[in-house]
């Protein structure tokens, strides 16, 4: 079995109303998870500390709104774990930065949705634009490693290539990019998909530019089959496959294991049975199998792309 990578959610709350936001408890008609105690989060740490992971990163909702936020990350680092966290960053300034470093986190990723102070709006309801490059400037400063987050959508994919760019100036060591996936609240706004002509064109900006930002890495964060926009268009941007529910796996606020963020499913609590047994469910097995088609396979799936993301295959492109 790989040596995994969990995404642990530590808390349901955030401090964004984003129209993409995909995290499941936002789905209409689910109730939000309970937030665990830090004791329990010890308690969870040593399940995960057992599972022999590559590292752990500190999500939500928002990490930060966490005021034990530090002692978290304590849990893991003295259990040998990688630590790092995944913000929005409104946040995020030097004294929170350096505290989470000397902490022990390793890397910040830092969620920058819009280049511009009225898009950034329209996607997270909120006037934080101007935090957000704060964020950056604390995480870069901070001594830790920089990612920064853009996810695609239909009213944003012309910022892709500035991002990179924004992103650069900012000394960050990565770019990630996503697309949209209509889940939690972003089922009600499916109209934020990008079709297949915005998704190459934000591609093509952001390898243009990546070209022109030596020693940083922009890498596509959900995968982008090769059969839909090829690879070889892109020379800027690193591609891979989907790895959720065999090297990556998402931790709920209540310490219940996901094969991904996106999943709703839950395959049981690591506070009552370890990695290893939830791991080898039969769910599992049919999730990974999920878009193993012939036609997958006759084009070398496994090498290329997985056959993209399990969620959007089920998503039309409008």
């Amino acid at each position: 079995m790989k040596r995994p990578l969990f995404v642990f959610e530590i808390t349901p709350r955030c401090n964004l109303a984003c129209t993409y936001c995909y995290n499941v408890w936002r789905t209409p008609g689910e109730a939000y998870p309970p937030e665990l105690s830090l004791s329990e989060i010890e308690n969870l740490a040593d399940s995960i500390e057992a599972a022999h992971p590559i590292s752990v990163t500190l999500t939500g909702g928002e990490p930060l709104l966490r005021g034990d936020i530090c002692e978290i990350v304590s849990l893991f680092r003295k259990r040998g774990i990688l630590v790092g966290i995944a913000t929005n960053g409104i946040l995020l300034d030097r004294a929170a930065a350096e505290s989470l470093k000397e902490a022990g986190v390793s890397w910040f990723e830092v969620s920058v949705t819009s280049i511009s102070g009225d898009g950034y709006r329209y996607l997270t309801g909120t006037d934080g634009f101007d935090a957000v490059k704060q964020a950056m400037l604390a995480a870069a400063s901070s001594g830790a490693r920089l990612t920064v987050s853009h996810i695609i959508t239909s009213s944003n994919y012309g910022d892709a290539g500035r991002v990179v760019d924004l992103a650069y100036a900012f000394s960050a060591d990565a770019v990630a990019l996503n697309r949209f996936v209509p889940g939690g609240t972003g089922l009600a706004n499916r109209v934020l998909l990008p079709t297949l002509g915005q998704l190459d064109s934000a591609l093509k900006s952001a390898s243009e530019r990546s070209v022109m930002c030596p020693g940083m890495t922009v890498y596509a964060a959900l995968p982008v089959e090769d059969c839909l926009l090829q690879h070889c268009d892109y020379p800027g941007i690193t591609f891979g496959s989907c790895i959720c529910g065999a090297g990556k796996w998402a931790i709920s606020p209540a310490g219940d294991l996901r094969v991904c963020e996106q999943s709703p499913h839950i395959l049981g609590s690591l506070l009552e049975s370890s990695f290893e047994e939830l791991s080898l469910s039969r769910f599992v097995k049919e999730f990974r199998n999920r878009n193993r088609s012939p036609d997958c396979e006759s084009c070398g799936w496994a090498s290329v792309c997985g056959g993209g993301c399990r969620y959007l295959q089920t998503i039309p492109f409008r």
